[in-house]
């Protein structure tokens, strides 16, 4: 079978499309055809090294997947054929990932295409939004009505946080440097846009808020944002950092934390377990049902285009990069 893999961590043109072995499924897995896998920024960093848990080269990452059922796991709930997507688990980071026609994943980590749902959408959808779900509803109790600030709004788990917020009845200010992607971000949900590039965005969000605080942030950004974050949120606000696209390092300034009595904490998907990402998946797929939305595909590459589809992700595209390797 087809498969991408990298034979030495570093530049990601180490990430190559081979031959290699069908994998035998172990006690609870499943082998899994995969018809479309989605990249995620994480893929690039484990492939460069900068990924904890990772598996030993030779390795296939891919952490978002979708496809049918070939060979089902020993008592499980699962058929030959059905259709199910990942929700997480080690798969693409300490076993191999979906960048390849065959995946042996663990069954608990598998969920069924929903229902209306193609299978691209599905392949799309998990990571980044089961990642916006823990910073806004987990982690960051969301309340109805509340104004939520998205940095970096344009990537995936932003787009995704701007989604769900429109279904859980909050307000967004997103940010982002494309006006192509501030005015696909509006007609995504978000109630107010501000250009992320300009000088005085922290004065743009403060004038278009008027009298409304920002109480919850989900910080995709790291670096410069981080601290900005902390400026904007209201006294008693949390911050949700959830990622590094703009620095592995940032300044917060500790008087922020103290006089406005914030929060800010760390997460990552990672820290689900099966039950639980089971479990905010189906009210995820039941608010978006109810809002008529779905998860944003931007384009699908062929398996033989592994550079293109990593330097189409790295250009930041509103929406998921997909493979198809149906």
């Amino acid at each position: 079978m087809r498969a991408w893999r990298f034979h030495e961590t570093g530049d990601i043109r180490n990430l190559r499309l081979e031959e290699v072995p069908e994998p035998v499924p172990g006690p609870g897995e499943a082998l899994v055809r995969v018809q479309y896998a989605a990249l995620n920024p994480a893929d690039r960093y484990l492939v460069q090294g900068q990924y904890p848990r990772a598996g030993a080269p030779p390795f296939t990452p891919g952490r978002d997947g979708a496809g049918h059922i070939l060979r089902a796991a020993q008592g499980g709930r699962f058929k030959e054929g059905h259709a199910v997507c990942l929700l997480g688990g080690l798969t693409g980071i300490s076993t191999p990932g979906t960048f390849a026609d065959c995946a042996a994943i663990p069954e608990e980590w598998l969920a069924p295409v929903p229902d209306g749902w193609s299978l691209e959408e599905a392949a799309a959808g998990p990571l980044t939004l089961l990642t916006a779900w823990r910073a806004l509803v987990v982690r960051g109790g969301l309340q109805a009505g509340e104004t939520v600030l998205v940095t970096g709004a344009s990537g995936g788990v932003g787009s995704a946080a701007v989604l769900l917020c429109g279904a859980l009845g909050a307000r967004v200010v997103a940010l982002s440097r494309s006006a192509e992607k501030r005015a696909a971000l509006t007609a995504l949900g978000a109630d107010i846009v501000v250009d992320a590039a300009a000088d005085n965005v922290e004065a743009l969000v403060k004038e278009a808020l008027g009298k409304e605080r920002i109480g919850l942030v989900v910080e995709n950004l790291g670096g410069p944002w981080l601290n900005r974050a902390a400026r904007l949120a209201t006294p008693g606000g949390r911050v949700m950092v959830v990622g590094l696209l703009a620095g592995l390092d940032a300044e917060l300034t500790v008087g922020l934390l103290i006089h406005k009595n914030l929060r800010v904490e760390g997460l990552s998907v990672s820290a689900y377990v099966p039950a639980e990402a089971a479990e905010a998946w189906r009210e995820i797929v039941r608010l978006l049902d109810q809002k008529g939305t779905r998860p944003l595909v931007d384009s699908v590459f062929s398996p033989d285009q592994p550079q293109d589809a990593f330097a189409h992700l790295a250009e930041g595209p509103l929406g998921k990069v997909l493979v198809a390797f149906d």
